[in-house]
């Protein structure tokens, strides 16, 4: 009888030991996870920097080829970093992406804005699916972070939020730097300024906080609709419906990039979260 007894504490012990095993491999895989996830969001938000200077540029603002130089670095600084890991990724965006950025940043790759700005954007594309990937792959999912049921918001609609003002940022950069809104940029435009609007009214409201955080992340989201409805007022009548173009670009990359920083105060305040429930 006594032996039995041993045996049945011996396997006890075994399932503790292999619990405690596998919820400290767990918390590892999330703490890497999301510094990668950090960098990820850095690396996206300098390749959309890059593609709205670019956008400047190419449009005949010679200024802005140093402050092109300052993101490749910090692009470079970021893959570097994700090297090793990003590059197990089996579906091979990672190196798709890579390979792509070498590409575009060769001397004389591409003259032409338009065609800059698609490279750019699909570049982003690929970025934004690694994100989201990283964040299921290492367990920084609602089941995992039960606390934070929202978070794939988070992963997904809230960069992709950031996209859609990247991209408008791009667009009525050329736009303010050229003087001139072509029928194709007001459609443009006008798409994303009506998604925009989606997001604030259905998709925003929808993120949420620990109750701990709840004051500073409502005060975040307020801070953000409201430089949101600045800059969709401004593309609307600045650019879209303007007989002239007199809002510079300069004006209108701060004002846009300010409705960006609004949204990755929000990002950094859900990873902050994120640190405490893990």
């Amino acid at each position: 009888m006594a032996i039995y007894i041993v045996i049945l504490l011996l396997m006890v012990l075994v399932v503790i030991l292999l619990h405690h095993y596998k919820t400290k491999q767990k918390k590892a895989l999330q703490v890497r996870g999301l510094a990668n996830i950090a960098y990820l969001k850095s690396l996206i938000g300098a390749v959309q920097t890059h593609r709205g200077l670019s956008s400047a540029w190419l449009n005949g603002d010679q200024s802005k080829q140093a402050m092109l130089l300052t993101f490749e670095q910090q692009a470079d600084s970021d893959i570097k970093y994700l090297q090793q890991d990003m590059a197990a990724d089996e579906n091979g965006r990672w190196d798709s992406f890579v390979d792509h950025w070498a590409r575009i940043n060769q001397p004389g790759n591409t003259n032409d804005a338009d065609n800059n700005f698609k490279q750019h954007t699909q570049m982003i594309a690929n970025l934004l699916y690694l994100l989201e990937d990283e964040a299921e792959h290492k367990h920084l999912n609602a089941m995992s972070l039960q606390a934070l049921a929202h978070i794939g918001f988070v992963w997904r609609e809230l960069v992709q939020t950031t996209e859609m003002i990247g991209q408008s940022r791009a667009i009525g950069t050329g736009i303010a730097t050229r003087k001139i809104c072509s029928s194709v940029d007001k459609i443009r435009l006008s798409f994303l300024q009506q998604n925009m609007q989606k997001i604030i009214n259905e998709t925003l409201p929808k993120l949420g906080s620990l109750d701990s955080e709840s004051e500073q992340h409502k005060a975040l989201l307020t801070t953000a609709f409201a430089t949101m409805q600045c800059l969709m007022e401004t593309i609307k009548s600045d650019l879209i419906q303007a007989d002239k173009i007199t809002i510079t670009q300069d004006q209108y990359f701060a004002l846009a990039t300010n409705s960006i920083k609004s949204l990755d105060e929000i990002f950094k305040h859900q990873l902050a979260q994120v640190k405490q429930v893990i």
